[in-house]
């Protein structure tokens, strides 16, 4: 069975959006099995300045692994970069904005980083960009968009759901 990194927003979207800790607690039984048996997580994502405190806190008491440190693939995470700026679909800002997958703290590149390297599926949110052209260059890489690239499969929440089994 495929392993799995989650981005930042699919997290949010338990947590903030869909799921809510009060309303959901069986979802987030069912999680806690999830996270231990088919998601690895990076501490990027956890680390990740949108990521809610009551969420840490679970983490906390319910994930039973240990975080991947992202520096130790900081080599494929570079080659992300350099494929970036490399593209002509891509302007300079995608480099140089405040969003920037060139920021360290940003934790998008080093999931396409990770995954490439451990042959990970990628659980996102984001769309590909299907207007993509060297004519009009974009300053915002999506997920979807670069794991293509790097033959990283990327699938959205209800994809993964299905692919895990989750019924509640």
């Amino acid at each position: 069975m495929s392993k799995y990194l989650l981005d930042t927003n699919i997290y949010i979207n338990f947590y903030d959006r869909y799921y809510r800790f009060d309303h959901f607690p069986s979802f987030w039984q069912k999680l806690q099995t999830i996270l231990n048996s088919h998601i690895i997580l990076p501490d990027i994502v956890v680390n990740e300045n949108h990521q809610d405190e009551s969420f840490k806190d679970w983490l906390e008491e319910h994930f039973d692994g240990t975080y991947l440190k992202h520096k130790d693939y900081a080599e494929a995470w570079a080659e992300v970069i350099q494929h970036i700026a490399n593209s002509d679909n891509y302007s300079e800002k995608a480099l140089t904005n405040d969003k920037s997958w060139t920021r360290e703290k940003n934790a998008d590149g080093w999931l396409v980083a990770i995954a490439k390297k451990e042959n990970l599926v990628i659980v996102t949110s984001e769309t590909k960009n299907y207007n993509l052209n060297k004519n009009q260059p974009n300053q915002s890489p999506k997920i979807p968009d670069i794991a293509d690239d790097f033959r990283v499969r990327c699938i959205d929440m209800n994809t993964f759901f299905q692919e895990i089994g989750l019924q509640i």
